[in-house]
């Protein structure tokens, strides 16, 4: 139960100072548990001076805190809050006060209560409270009740444990019946108490296995079948869900159970692509449901928000979810609320409000031990699909990691799929992964549930659309539309692409788009879009010229990859969009051309190249400067956020957003003359970076030079045979490259034989006699 307390300044700065120590001292900890893992926190905890001062309990949470993370690779424990148990913390429900321990002693303060938290209060027992500090600054409670059932006599041959049970369970202490039931002999109904609790504290197999052994009796309680509903949720899809949850109802649930296998039935719904009949389930079901049993309410309004997520209306989406999370707050139940964060968080993004969305994000992870396995992978799942879409793609794939290992660890494979398309798709993003493994890792998904056959063909559809293979990319979309989309993402982008495929195949723009621009107004996505923008800037710079898709159809067609025009032969030029990129500082500029033309480099090969190997600790100083120095003059080109050289996997390289266009990285992939003999003028306005005196640059440009001399050989060899004097004058390019190119000289002088003209010939050779004798005199 949440109390929102109201200090005076002196209080608020005692709640502070308190906060901030028990914060240094879970972080201090952290760092030792860290460097000792064999050690116990408990025993690291005896030797950090700041635990003396603290309450016993208080200092074993804290531990606890650095224990639970200290397999984290990285990153502290942010302290928002410190436990005090009952002896630290007392509530006076009479007066509305609540008196607790700080570092500078017992302070009385008064909070808001409402008379239905006097009368919990009042009815049960404090066994401790987190104090937390909000965002706002305010300052709360979550208070941990013991609530006893009232006192009844039993019936003859009633069980006495009865009442308790079904108050723990209507309040969701699960915990407390599994310490009250275990290792008893247990009635059918205490049977299905006792599974759907291990399931709700994360005993997965033991839950199962009490499942499994009490659906064969003749007449198993209707939380067995509720049981076998939510173990379906997280495993093998929706239709077994149904199933079991109507299989629950005609075993004449109790209320409680009802509502329950209600709410799981909608869920089942949702995702077998029926929102509108689960929107008529779980209406009845809040009808149903007294104000007084909060716990029941505020999983019904969970489910409710969800329902009206998948029918595209957000504001009865956010009426449910922010109610749900008002009585979740009040029951001070963190894994439910923590989920609905999340679900708002997601909607936040796609309403074009990324930083709220992310903050809200590092709320949840802060709170992460409070989440059982499937919702600790939906909220990886989750996160790792907004920083994909936000192609922040090593980010993304420690998430999609994360979840995969939660998922292996509960033994679930539900959001499989999904996550392995996602990280496929990070992986060829990043450079990390070719286009053929790419392929192969989506034709290797093994689609088990609705969803996985969305994630599937949405990613069959871009590998047809990179193809070109517009009709299958159609096709394919067109089935995610049609099908049950886990993530808003799928949906977005695939009308997105449909709208391309369709009015590139002669569609009229105002008929292709409709859909895409319709769906955009419902649901926004903006920025789920932006990753696709430059596969997809024709069609949105025609909705632009043509007034369709407002303000979103300019910025996104903005978004699409500009072109850097690079020239490196005969001198240095950058332009971008026909402007000129001023790039002030000479290693900036080296830089840009060394990654054009050898790629992703990792700092040391940087260094090495720029330098020539040299070891000088000041060079990683001055490579940051010229890091800085070429993103400064790209960023201006690029969307806001976007990263012209970003470090990913350990390596530096151009933003994908950045299309190149490089005349000597053209001269270097150039295939035979016949291709490029027009183009072979454009390759001789000079050397390559002239200006450049390292050794990487000048092993380049003798590269460059042998490869330019090899075409414009092969070229005059295609003409001599039907215009030799038109070959001599092709060969006698190379010597304008390199005037003591022999080979060059002899080929023109043969070439003008051929065709007549001995006196050209003689002269040619005469010429090449001259320049020898001379540079050898």
């Amino acid at each position: 139960m949440r109390l929102t307390l109201q200090p005076t300044p002196e209080q608020a700065h005692a709640l502070n100072d308190t906060r901030t120590h028990v914060s240094r001292l879970m972080n201090g900890l952290l760092v030792q548990a860290r460097r000792h893992p064999d050690t116990p926190t408990d025993d690291l905890l005896h030797a950090h001076p700041d635990a003396p001062t603290l309450p016993h309990a208080t200092r074993r949470a804290a531990a606890q805190a650095a224990h639970d993370a200290r397999h984290n690779t990285r990153g502290g424990l942010k302290g928002e809050s410190y436990w005090l148990d009952a002896r630290s913390l007392r509530l006076n429900p009479d007066t509305g006060h609540v008196t607790l321990w700080t570092l500078q002693g017992r302070h009385t303060i008064p909070t808001r209560l409402g008379n239905y938290q006097r009368h919990l209060l009042k009815s049960g027992r404090v066994q401790g409270g987190r104090v937390t500090q909000a965002r706002n600054g305010d300052w709360y409670v979550n208070v941990q009740l013991d609530t006893p059932a009232a006192p009844t006599r039993p019936k003859a041959g009633a069980d006495p444990l009865a009442p308790r049970t079904d108050q723990l369970e209507r309040e969701g202490n699960f915990a407390q019946i599994v310490r009250l039931l275990r290792g008893r002999t247990l009635t059918p109904k205490q049977e299905g108490q006792l599974a759907i609790a291990l399931l709700e504290t994360s005993e997965t197999d033991a839950g199962e296995l009490r499942l499994m052994k009490a659906v064969d009796s003749p007449q198993p309680d209707a939380r067995i079948f509720l049981g076998f509903s939510i173990l379906a949720a997280t495993r093998n899809g929706p239709a077994n869900r149904l199933d079991f949850a109507l299989r629950g109802l005609a075993a004449q649930p109790d209320d409680f159970t009802r509502w329950w296998l209600r709410c799981s039935q909608s869920r089942a719904l949702v995702e077998l692509g029926r929102p509108a009949e689960a929107r008529e389930v779980i209406t009845t079901v809040l009808t149903e449901i007294p104000v007084s049993e909060i716990r029941s309410r505020a999983r019904a309004l969970y489910f409710a928000q969800g329902i009206y997520a998948a029918l595209d209306d957000f504001e009865g989406q956010d009426r449910y979810a922010r109610e749900a999370l008002r009585l979740f707050d009040l029951l001070g139940i963190f894994s439910e609320g923590l989920s609905l964060r999340l679900d708002l968080a997601y909607r936040t993004f796609f309403e074009g409000r990324p930083d709220e969305a992310f903050s809200m994000i590092r709320e949840v992870f802060q709170h992460a031990s409070h989440l059982n396995g499937p919702r600790l992978a939906a909220a990886h799942l989750v996160t790792g699909e907004m920083l994909l879409l936000s192609e922040r793609f090593e980010e993304a794939l420690e998430h999609f990691d994360q979840m995969l290992a939660v998922q292996q660890k509960h033994g679930s494979d539900r959001l499989e799929a999904p996550a392995r398309a996602f990280r496929a798709e990070c992986l060829w993003r990043m450079g990390q992964m070719d286009w053929s493994g790419f392929e192969r890792q989506i034709e290797a998904l093994r689609p088990t549930q609705e969803f996985d056959h969305v994630t599937r063909a949405f990613y069959l559809g871009l590998i047809a659309f990179e193809m070109d293979d517009l009709t299958t990319a159609q096709q394919q979309f067109e089935k995610v539309i049609v099908g049950v989309a886990l993530m808003d993402g799928f949906r977005l982008r695939s009308h997105a692409f449909l709208a391309y495929c369709r009015w590139a195949q002669g569609q009229a723009l105002e008929d292709a788009s409709a859909d895409l621009l319709d769906v955009m107004n419902q649901v926004g996505g903006e920025l789920a879009l932006a990753i696709d923008a430059d596969r997809l800037a024709a069609l949105y710079s025609a909705c632009e010229l043509q007034n369709l898709g407002a303000g979103a159809a300019r910025r996104l067609s903005q978004r699409a990859r500009p072109v850097l025009h690079l020239r490196l032969l005969g001198g240095w030029e950058a332009r971008i969009n026909d402007e000129e990129v001023q790039i002030r500082l000479r290693k900036a500029r080296e830089l840009l051309a060394f990654l054009v033309m050898h790629g992703p480099a990792t700092r040391d090969q940087l260094i090495t190249a720029l330098w020539d190997g040299s070891a000088r600790r000041e060079l990683g100083s001055y490579l940051k400067q010229a890091l800085h120095g070429l993103r400064e003059a790209l960023r201006p080109y690029l969307p806001v956020g976007v990263d012209p050289v970003p470090l990913m996997g350990g390596h530096y390289r151009l933003s994908e957003k950045l299309s190149v266009s490089c005349d000597a990285a053209q001269l270097a992939q150039s295939p035979h003359a016949g291709a490029a003999r027009d183009d072979l003028t454009g390759y001789m306005t000079g050397a390559f970076l002239a200006e450049v005196d390292s050794e990487w640059a000048g092993v380049l440009r003798e590269q460059l030079q042998l490869r330019l001399l090899t075409l414009i050989m092969a070229a005059g060899q295609e003409r001599q045979a039907t215009h030799p004097e038109e070959a001599a004058q092709i060969y006698l390019k190379t010597t304008q490259i390199n005037p003591l190119f022999e080979t060059g000289w002899e080929a023109a002088a043969e070439a003008y034989e051929q065709a007549g003209l001995f006196h050209l010939a003689q002269q040619t050779r005469t010429t090449l006699q001259q320049l020898l004798e001379a540079e050898f005199s």
